[in-house]
C-alpha cells in the first residue's frame, strides 16, 4: 500500500521544455497525469466511434473525476521510480 501522505508532503521540481519550473507535490503530479490519461481514453474511443464535430459534448465532469479519483492511487505506484529519479524542491 502506498503511503499518500507522504507522496503529498513531497515536492517536485518539473521543468517545461521552455525552461520554467514548477513546483508540485508527487500526488499532485499523479492526478495530473492521470486527468491526461482520461483525456487521452476520451479521444481515442471518440476516434474509434467515428464522433466528432462541434455539436458532441463528451465532456462528464463527474465520471472524469472519479476516474481521476480511482487511478491516483495505482499512478503513484507505476511512477514511482520515475519521481525518485527528479529532483526535490528545497526551497519550499
Amino acid at each position: 500500500m502506498i503511503n499518500i501522505d507522504k507522496h503529498k508532503e513531497t515536492i517536485r521540481t518539473l521543468t517545461s521544455p521552455k525552461g520554467k519550473t514548477y513546483d508540485m507535490s508527487e500526488y499532485e503530479i499523479c492526478r495530473w497525469m492521470s486527468l491526461l490519461e482520461a483525456v487521452d481514453i476520451i479521444e481515442q474511443k471518440s476516434n474509434q466511434l467515428g464522433a466528432k464535430g462541434a455539436g458532441i459534448n463528451w465532456v462528464k465532469p463527474i465520471a472524469i473525476q472519479k476516474y481521476i479519483d480511482e487511478r491516483t492511487e495505482s499512478m503513484l505506484f507505476e511512477i514511482a521510480t520515475d519521481l525518485a529519479e527528479e529532483p526535490l524542491c528545497t526551497t519550499s
